[in-house]
């Protein structure tokens, strides 16, 4: 029965667009790890605190949760996971999303969260060009291992390793009638 599922990727894998995709069919709450980990002005939450943050999103009988956060909340999270869906784009889609919405996001003078906009000195001090960039090749490692831990058989992995492949899971997700994956 799919009823916790975690997406995790590289920077600009889009885990979080997919996940709101799937909060929004399977009509479960959605949250996104960054929203729990940044404070205002790009301040770090206290480890601590987020561990507790992520326990209360946890503590939900259905979550749908965008991130990755391996060291901090991994040994919370996907022991509580039925499903990992792994976003494994090649490096050159997920940097260039990262590049192309940074600037976006720096020209507009979004907000990236509430009290965070961005700044090139941000994405520079905090390495996010350099995280989309190194992270599609580290988290083939991290993640294997992962899934290799006894305390983690339980999981449910499917593994999309390009942009065409997201699109098809997705559309037989549809097709299948998605809403159904949870109540089976």
């Amino acid at each position: 029965m799919i009823k916790r599922i975690v997406v995790v990727g590289a920077a600009g894998s889009g885990k979080t667009t997919l996940a709101r995709r799937l909060g929004e069919v399977l009509e479960a709450p959605v949250t996104d790890l960054d929203l729990l980990f940044w404070g205002p002005a790009w301040s770090r939450v206290d480890l601590s605190a987020f561990r507790e943050r992520t326990q209360e999103v946890l503590a939900n009988e259905r979550w749908i949760i965008a991130g990755s956060y391996f060291r901090q909340v991994a040994d919370l999270v996907w022991a509580q996971a039925d499903t990992v869906v792994w976003l494994d784009l090649p490096r050159r889609v997920s940097f260039s999303r990262v590049l192309r919405r940074t600037v976006r996001q720096f020209v507009r003078r979004e907000d990236v969260f509430p009290g965070c906009r961005q700044s090139l000195r941000a994405a520079w001090r905090d390495r996010l060009f350099h995280s989309a960039w190194s992270e599609p090749e580290k988290y083939r490692s991290v993640i294997q291992e992962l899934l290799n831990r006894p305390e983690y058989s339980h999981v449910r992995l499917v593994h999309l390793q390009s942009r065409k492949t997201v699109a098809a899971w997705w559309a037989s997700c549809v097709e299948r009638d998605v809403v159904r994956l949870h109540e089976s």
